[in-house]
């Protein structure tokens, strides 16, 4: 095989795994319309707002455009407008959302994405932080069933081995290493 038959195989096997990833996802998690509470300040969001309420604007555009919604139905741009959205859902609609920014996290796997480098952020354990916040990393860990993990997981393991910046490779890793520990 020459160099470029060599590597046009190679790029084939890795979009496989890429494709696989993103079926993997679509098949662990349910797409059923969400009605729940989307962020901790729906009843707020829901009503007309007093001028004195401190409403974040990402929660209200969490709020307006997951609502009702299944997570099929989240566009890649709205994703791309607020990546590091996940840690403001309520556990219910992080679980139910997750996919979407996982299946974006696979977009333009060996170029630049901003996404990813939030969703290895928010599955790496934070002990670095003053206080250290990685119990809330575990617990959204464990609202996710077995084989959702594994997804996540195996997510995570992609991202050490391609697409991140040495600093997001060495955070994905220790995201798997903390996922391992819940098995």
């Amino acid at each position: 095989m020459g160099i470029d038959e060599n590597h046009n195989t190679r790029v084939q096997g890795e979009g496989d795994r890429i494709a696989a990833l993103c079926e993997s996802i679509r098949r662990a998690f349910p797409s059923d319309t969400y009605t729940r509470r989307v962020t901790p300040y729906d009843d707020e969001l829901s009503s007309e707002l007093r001028e004195d309420q401190l409403i974040l604007d990402e929660d209200q555009d969490l709020f307006r455009a997951l609502k009702g919604r299944k997570w099929t139905e989240v566009s890649k741009r709205f994703i791309e407008s607020l990546p590091d959205a996940l840690p403001l859902l309520t556990d219910e609609a992080f679980v139910a959302f997750l996919p979407a920014w996982l299946v974006c996290s696979l977009e333009n796997i060996d170029g630049e994405n901003e996404v990813r480098d939030f969703v290895v952020y928010n599955f790496s354990p934070r002990s670095e932080m003053v206080p250290d916040t990685t119990w809330f990393t575990k617990n959204r860990l464990q609202l996710l069933n077995p084989e959702q993990r594994r997804i996540v997981r195996s997510l995570l393991m992609e991202f050490t081995e391609r697409g991140t910046s040495p600093p997001v490779k060495a955070l994905a890793a220790k995201g798997v290493s903390l996922i391992d520990t819940l098995a």
